[in-house]
């Protein structure tokens, strides 16, 4: 039972650490009111479905092919401020309002962009 206290209390404090100081992936914002920028491909399904859904919720997105080198480097340079990794990674990267995401759920990406809407109008 000792040791079961003891790992317990190692995990949980492992994980708030973790926490403290895993590697933020916030930028400066591209703009000051609240945004969604979609790095990806048109032949990519996760990039597709994204779109889907914020052109579902009636979202104003910018959407920027990664196959394009100006791109391509504008989007490196902002991962890297980010700490993100930008040897191979995954397809779409999104960002909202300056906070970097590697193929986030899309249903978490709107959720990031109305708080800050609900901010900006002074709701929060």
């Amino acid at each position: 039972m000792k040791n079961l206290l003891i790992l317990i209390l190692f995990l949980v404090a492992g994980y708030q650490a973790w926490d403290r100081f895993a590697p933020k992936t916030s930028v400066a914002p591209l703009e000051a009111r609240s945004y969604i920028a979609v790095y990806g491909r048109d032949t990519c399904g996760w990039t597709q479905r994204a779109l889907q859904v914020f052109e579902r919720n009636g979202v104003n997105y910018r959407y920027f092919i990664v196959d394009d080198r100006q791109v391509a480097e504008r989007l490196h340079s902002r991962m890297q401020a980010a700490g993100l990794s930008t040897g191979r990674y995954q397809l779409p990267v999104i960002d909202v309002n300056g906070e970097m995401m590697v193929r986030p759920d899309p249903e978490r990406v709107l959720g990031r962009y109305r708080d800050r809407l609900y901010q900006q109008a002074g709701y929060r």
